[in-house]
């Protein structure tokens, strides 16, 4: 069964929180949260969400926090690697919802030969852990022309305010039960 949040809201926007039992092995066992986004207003809303999940820190960042061991912060922050383009600003018509998953591994490749996996510290299956999904946002424009890594950015929305861009923060949390 799936561990879910509370819903929370500022009157525009409800985030929601899902992990989702299941594992897949995909070089390291692999889980998914899945986030869930509505619009709660009369009029479209549109919100920033990289496509690419491993580009989401400081923007859609889930904090695990064991009782004892390390805390997990997912995505990692990744310096450069992906082109941010029109289609990371998903528009939701009134009353419409939408959800994106965020694979995290808690059992990642340990030390030694061979392709082995390890589960961290403090989320052993029973473990009860603090979960917190922040999801925050400030740009309202894109104009491009920021040079990165991967060369200078591109002009989104014609370099004007980005329709109907929701900006703010909103935290979502939840104790999860760690299964097996």
């Amino acid at each position: 069964m799936s561990a879910k949040s509370d819903a929370v809201a500022d009157g525009r926007l409800e985030v929601r929180l899902e992990i989702k039992p299941e594992v897949v092995v995909d070089r390291v066992p692999m889980r998914t949260a899945v986030l869930h986004f509505r619009n709660l207003g009369k009029e479209p809303l549109r919100y920033y969400l990289p496509n690419g999940e491993a580009f989401r820190a400081n923007i859609s960042t889930l904090f695990f926090r064991p009782k004892s061991g390390d805390p997990l912060f997912v995505p990692e922050p990744h310096p450069h690697g992906y082109v941010v383009t029109e289609a990371d600003f998903h528009l939701l018509e009134p009353g419409q919802s939408r959800e994106h998953t965020q694979p995290f591994t808690i059992d990642p490749f340990a030390p030694g030969p061979g392709n082995t996996s390890k589960r961290m510290t403090g989320f052993e299956a029973g473990a009860e852990v603090d979960v917190r999904w922040v999801y925050e946002n400030s740009i309202q424009r894109w104009k491009g022309g920021a040079q990165t890594l991967d060369g200078p950015t591109r002009e989104l929305f014609d370099g004007g305010d980005i329709p109907y861009i929701w900006t703010g923060k909103l935290e979502a949390k939840m104790r999860w039960t760690v299964p097996r």
